[in-house]
C-alpha cells in the first residue's frame, strides 16, 4: 500500500503538490484567529485547589492586581520631594484614574491616601497625605515626613532613602495590564523633565514576557531552519535537492501550528516553542532520503530507481523513528500542566505530518526536477572517493 502511495507521489507529483498547498493554506486562514495565554496562573487547572483558594481570597479581599509606576529624580537632593515633582505626581495621579479598566478608588498615591495621626490629646486626625500639589519646598518635605514616619508607607509608597516613590494602580484584569501601562506611558511622556519613570508589575512583567517571547521565537525558528539549510547545502551541494526538506519542515510547522489555532488551543509559553522543535525534527527523514539518494544514484542510473530503491529501503527505520519521537512527546499529554500537554500532543501531530509529507512530497519534487539538474550527482561515491559525509571524522 506505501509503496503504491510513493508511486503515486512519484508518478503524480502535481497533485501532491496541489493537495500540500491547500493544506497549507487552510492552516495558514487559522493564524488571524490566534489567542495568546502568558498567564502562568493557566498552567494549572481552573478547578484545582490553589487557584480556586487564591481567586477566593482576591474577591473576598477585594485585592487587585496592580501596576506599579515608580518615580526618581536623581538630579535634586530631595529625590521627588519637590514642588515641580510632586505637582507632576498629583497630575499624573490624576490622569490615571480616567485610564479605563483602572480601579481609580484603589489608587495607592500620595494624593489618595489618607495620613492618620494624633491631632491631640484623645483624638485622631484623618486627612490625604497629599491633598494638593505642594506651593512651597516646605510643604513637599511635608509630605515626604509624613510618609516616612507612616509604617505603611514607608518603603512601599516611598523609598527607605526618602528620594523616590510609587504609584499603585490596580487593574480590573490582568489582560488589560499592556493598554493601560501604554497609557500610562502616553500620560508620563507629557511630563518630560528631570525625573525618570518606570513601570513594572506582575501583569505588566506576563505581558511584556509575551512579547518578547514572540519576538524570539520569531528570530529563532528562521535562524534554526538557515543553519539547517547552510548545513545541507554544504554536505550534498545541491541547492535545488535541499530545497525540499526546507519545505517539509516550513509546512509542518505551519500545519502543526493552523491545527493548534484552528482547534483553538492558546498559544502558551510552551506551545510557542513548537515551531523551534518541529523545525530540526521535520527535516531529519529527508536528510536520511537525501544521503542515500546521494551515494546510490550513480550506481543505480536515474532519479527513478534510486527513489523507489531508496524509500523501499528507508521506509520501516524512518516510520519507526517517527512513531518513537511523536509517542515520547505524545507521552508528555499525561503531565498535570495544561500547557505541557498541548505542547507534547502538537510536536508528536506535527512529528506524523513531516513523516507523511517526507513520504509523499520529496519523491514529488524530485520527480519534477530534470535528470540534468543531477549531473555530477553523487559523483566522488562512484569513484570511489568519500563523499562530504563520509569525510567527517
Amino acid at each position: 500500500m506505501f509503496k503504491k502511495f510513493i508511486y503515486f507521489s512519484f508518478m503524480r507529483p502535481r497533485v501532491i503538490m496541489l493537495v500540500t498547498l491547500a493544506v497549507v493554506i487552510v492552516s495558514v486562514i487559522q493564524f488571524p484567529r490566534i489567542k495568546i495565554d502568558t498567564d502562568p496562573e493557566n498552567m494549572l487547572s481552573e478547578n484545582e485547589f490553589v487557584r480556586v483558594f487564591h481567586h477566593n481570597v482576591k474577591k473576598e479581599f477585594a485585592i487587585h492586581d496592580f501596576i506599579v509606576l515608580g518615580i526618581v529624580n536623581k538630579s535634586n537632593p530631595n529625590g521627588v520631594f519637590n514642588v515641580q515633582a510632586l505637582g507632576k505626581v498629583y497630575k499624573i495621579t490624576e490622569e490615571i484614574k480616567n485610564i479605563k479598566g483602572v480601579v481609580a478608588r484603589e489608587i495607592i498615591a500620595p494624593s489618595t491616601k489618607d495620613n492618620i495621626r494624633q491631632g491631640g490629646l484623645g483624638t485622631v486626625l484623618f486627612e490625604w497625605l497629599m491633598k494638593r500639589p505642594p506651593q512651597t519646598e516646605q510643604e513637599a518635605l511635608l509630605v515626604r515626613n509624613e510618609a516616612m514616619d507612616n509604617p505603611m508607607f514607608y518603603g512601599t509608597l516611598v523609598s527607605e532613602d526618602g528620594k523616590a516613590l510609587c504609584i499603585y494602580v490596580p487593574i480590573e484584569r490582568k489582560d488589560m495590564s499592556y493598554r493601560i501601562s501604554q497609557d500610562i506611558r502616553r500620560i508620563i511622556a507629557q511630563s518630560a523633565g528631570e525625573e525618570e519613570y518606570y513601570i513594572t508589575g506582575l501583569p505588566v512583567t506576563e505581558d511584556t514576557f509575551g512579547v518578547e517571547m514572540f519576538r524570539q521565537m520569531a528570530v529563532s525558528a528562521p535562524l534554526a531552519g538557515l543553519i539547517i539549510f547552510l548545513l545541507m547545502l554544504f554536505l550534498f551541494r545541491n541547492i535545488r535537492l535541499i530545497i525540499s526538506p526546507m519545505i517539509v519542515a516550513i509546512a509542518t510547522v505551519l500545519i502543526a501550528m493552523g491545527l493548534l489555532i484552528g482547534l483553538g488551543f492558546p498559544v502558551h509559553i510552551m506551545s510557542s516553542m513548537i515551531p523551534v522543535f518541529l523545525m530540526p525534527i521535520a527535516v531529519l527523514d529527508s536528510v536520511h532520503i537525501l544521503s542515500e539518494f546521494f551515494d546510490k544514484y550513480r550506481s543505480l542510473g536515474g532519479k527513478r530507481n534510486t527513489v523507489f530503491v531508496v524509500f523501499d529501503e528507508l521506509f520501516i527505520p524512518m516510520l519507526y523513528a517517527s512513531l518513537t519521537s511523536a509517542v515520547g512527546f505524545f507521552s508528555l499529554s499525561f503531565s498535570p500542566i495544561l500547557p505541557v500537554q498541548t505542547f507534547g500532543v502538537f510536536v508528536a501531530i506535527g512529528i506524523m505530518v513531516a513523516w507523511v509529507l517526507t513520504m509523499s512530497f520529496i519523491p514529488a519534487y524530485i520527480s519534477l526536477i530534470k535528470e540534468e539538474s543531477f549531473a555530477g550527482f553523487g559523483m566522488e561515491v562512484s569513484a570511489g572517493n568519500k563523499s562530504t559525509i563520509g569525510r567527517l571524522p
